[in-house]
């Protein structure tokens, strides 16, 4: 007897060939019956089900597969070696750089001779050769400290010091115009800060600026002044034509809205900062500002740009939003301001920026300003800031002489009860935690044990964000528990202690969180809580902020915290949020429906009891 599976292949190769015969004739009339054969009842399939069918579609697919994962290594090992040579590449220009001996004047980011810097790398790396090398390790550590610190965009021959600067220096000795000196005026301010000093005389000429200053120095002042300036002495033609087309705003126009000013942010709250900065002194002039970013309603900014806004600050994206749409054109942008620009670039909102600045007037005047500037914002710069003017006062990482640091290890079951402790006082405070949920939870633990406050985060609805915020500036909440959405341009003055409850990931962060407090000369307090298993990372941190405060472990009785706190606040117990005043709807009339009062129903109900009455005596 043969062997099963032998058999099996021979009958089905037999059944193949004669098969195969036929399928040419019958191909057609076995695609037009083949529903009618499989229904009906003794159909036999002629494939055999011992036979091994091989799964053609699986072994594509594998094979695919297998080259996907070939491709991938590949790339990645690629990538991870363009990484390191951009390392390289990155030091070496650093410190040809450094090396370099610029003018602040004559700084200039596109005349950089290529061919000299690849002959001194060749030299450096032949004489390195030819010597053998004895670094002393901790040398070599401090020079990469100083390269990390000192920013590769800010040559040392820019950084000017405060001292340079007097304290009774007024804007009108600057050269700003007297209405915006009126209005300074009116609002306290008499004289300039260091930053101020520095910037003022170039932008008020039209100059393009790269601006450092530390937080709280007035910066947003410092670009504010010469924007409305040069917009009011070059353009005044345009503050009649948004008074005609607020006069016709309710006709239908083809032209499409073109503002005169930008200003980009990287939050929505740091543009309502800016906005409530530059509008008064817009006004002074009779120009508007319109606020742009995201969150709320497009016909709520559309509006002011038809009624002839000649300044808009807004968000990257929510501006390329309208832009699409149509709903306004940047041709006509002659003075542009990027805020916090290395902010923007850790956001991701650089090629945003880039497309923005690409619509503007290539011939307009542009101005850079930020704490910090960094290599990150080099092909903003490269590109749109030719010739730009530098001026950086103070280092990025000096601190603020009224600024007190203290550093406090703690223990995770006392953390909450340290947090609760310098919560507890009568000082306006701010506390930075790392999540949103930490924040919301935060704030509610305090509430619940009576001391009232509000969170600011990301979760947050933009009435709700602009709700607690308004809230805690008008001083009806002490205590603001925040991310760090509210570590670059929240300035709300008597803000005296800043505290991070766990240390920041960075320098600059710790930079821009502590900037909340001291600000325009104002003393303040910066307490940073640090775990045990936090406590050589912090260490890190704070040596790369240069921070040189002494650690401490305390506990929630330690004396040093009572020092801080101050005066206890009254616990208040129940403490609830207040309810926002709803504006009065207008009637829809007496007519019919809802539009009829409550008198009327009264009387209703009235006429119909004198009727039930009657009714019944008679």
């Amino acid at each position: 007897m043969p062997h099963t599976h032998y058999a099996a292949s021979a009958k089905t190769q037999g059944a193949k060939k004669s098969i195969g015969k036929k399928s040419a004739g019958k191909k057609s009339a076995v695609s037009q019956g083949a529903n009618k054969n499989f229904s009906k009842k003794g159909y036999k399939s002629n494939r055999n089900p011992f036979e091994y069918q091989g799964n053609r579609k699986n072994n594509e697919f594998n094979a695919r597969k297998a080259r996907n994962r070939k491709a991938d290594k590949a790339r990645s090992r690629a990538r991870e070696k363009a990484l390191q040579y951009e390392e390289i590449a990155i030091q070496e220009a650093e410190q040809d750089f450094g090396k370099r001996d610029l003018k602040k004047r004559d700084f200039d980011f596109d005349n950089r001779n290529m061919k000299k810097s690849r002959d001194s790398r060749h030299n450096r790396h032949q004489t390195s050769r030819q010597q053998p090398t004895t670094i002393d390790t901790e040398s070599s550590i401090k020079k990469n400290l100083e390269i990390t610190k000192n920013s590769v965009m800010i040559p040392d021959t820019a950084v000017e010091s405060r001292e340079n600067y007097s304290d009774d220096v007024t804007f009108a000795q600057l050269g700003v115009p007297e209405p915006l000196v009126n209005v300074l005026r009116a609002d306290g301010k008499n004289t300039a800060f260091p930053i101020q000093q520095a910037t003022l005389p170039d932008s008020l000429k039209g100059a393009n600026i790269l601006g450092r200053g530390r937080t709280g120095s007035g910066k947003t002042l410092a670009f504010s002044i010469p924007l409305v300036a040069r917009l009011a002495e070059n353009f005044v033609d345009l503050i009649n034509s948004g008074r005609t087309s607020r006069k016709n705003k309710n006709r239908e126009d083809s032209n499409i809205p073109a503002p005169h000013a930008m200003i980009l942010a990287p939050t929505r709250e740091l543009v309502h900062q800016i906005d409530e900065v530059i509008a008064p002194l817009a006004a002074a002039y009779g120009m508007h500002t319109v606020t742009i970013y995201g969150g709320v309603r497009y016909q709520r900014q559309i509006a002011p740009l038809k009624q002839g806004a000649q300044i808009i600050v807004a968000c990257p994206g929510r501006l390329e939003d309208l832009l699409k749409q149509g709903a306004l054109t940047l041709e006509n942008i002659e003075v542009s301001v990027l805020d916090e620009a290395d902010e923007m670039a850790d956001m991701g909102f650089l090629p945003a920026v880039t497309r923005l600045l690409e619509q503007t007037n290539p011939n307009g005047q542009r101005m850079l300003f930020s704490a910090t500037l960094d290599k990150q914002v080099a092909a903003i710069v490269n590109r749109f800031l030719p010739n730009a003017v530098v001026h950086a006062v103070d280092d990025a990482d000096s601190q603020v002489d009224t600024m007190t640091h203290h550093v406090f290890g703690v223990s995770a079951g006392d953390k909450y009860e340290v947090l609760r402790k310098l919560a507890s006082g009568k000082k306006r405070s701010i506390f930075f935690t790392r999540t949103k949920y930490q924040a919301k939870n935060m704030a509610k633990k305090f509430i619940s044990q009576g001391i009232p406050a509000v969170d600011l985060q990301g979760n947050l609805s933009q009435n709700q964000r602009d709700r607690h915020l308004a809230v805690f500036s008008d001083g009806l909440v002490r205590v603001l528990v925040a991310t760090d959405v509210a570590a670059r341009g929240i300035d709300i003055s008597d803000v005296a202690l800043v505290v991070q409850t766990e240390p920041p990931e960075d320098p600059k962060s710790f930079l821009h969180r502590s900037g909340r407090t001291a600000r325009a000369g104002e003393s303040g307090d910066v307490v940073t809580l640090v775990l045990p298993n936090q406590k050589r990372m912090a260490h890190t941190m704070l040596r790369r902020a240069g921070i040189h405060a002494k650690a401490e472990d305390v506990k929630p009785d330690s004396p040093v915290l009572q020092e801080i706190v101050g005066d206890l606040a009254d616990l208040q117990e129940g403490w609830s949020m207040p309810e926002p005043e709803q504006p009065k709807r207008r009637g829809r009339g007496r007519s019919r429906g809802r539009g009829r009062s409550r008198d009327f129903h009264s009387s209703r109900d009235s006429r119909n009891g004198l009727r039930k009455r009657a009714l019944r005596t008679a």
